[in-house]
């Protein structure tokens, strides 16, 4: 099951800095963070190949519908910070992923007019963005039997996890 909004409130969190390679905008994470997940893993006798680049995907395979002329300048090595939850999930059988939160990444989507599920907030906190990224920790050498839950699809690269609520990218 995909994070909850509530489960980021009080998570640790961290800072990465914005890329862009070949239309895909990226947050790059720090290569120690990524060691201690992996390290993790390892201890726990998974058999898997490491992300070579730790990163969160911000925009892969999507195309721009708003600010075009900002497309692969705008946020170029902007310091985001992220919210990540510790518990490493494993369900579609293929990687090792954890859940981040950032609203400022949602922010960025919604800058180029990209699909960014978000509720109404109060006068105080606004926008309040259900949005939960991940960063890939690494791929199983053997892959084993999917777990999937009920999903929404909104796109090839992001989908709405039925339990939750959350938009999953």
């Amino acid at each position: 099951m995909s994070t909850t909004l509530e489960q980021f409130a009080g998570a640790p969190q961290i800072k990465g800095i914005i890329a862009y390679n070949k239309n895909w905008y990226l947050l790059q994470v720090p290569a120690t963070f990524h060691q201690m997940l992996v390290e993790q893993l390892e201890n726990e006798g998974e058999i898997f190949k490491p992300n070579a680049h730790p990163h969160i995907s911000v925009i892969k395979n999507e195309a721009p519908s708003r600010n075009q002329a900002d497309w692969g300048t705008a946020f170029i090595g902007e310091e985001v910070s992220f919210q990540y939850n510790t518990v490493i999930k494993k369900e579609n059988g293929l990687h090792f992923w954890i859940d981040c939160y950032s609203p400022r990444l949602c922010e960025m989507r919604e800058h180029f007019g990209l699909t960014t599920l978000k509720k109404e907030g109060d006068e105080k906190n606004g926008s309040i963005y259900m949005v939960n990224f991940h960063m890939t920790i690494g791929r199983r050498k053997k892959p084993t039997k999917a777990q999937l839950r009920p999903q929404y699809r909104l796109s090839p690269q992001s989908h709405i996890d039925v339990e939750t609520g959350m938009q999953h990218l």
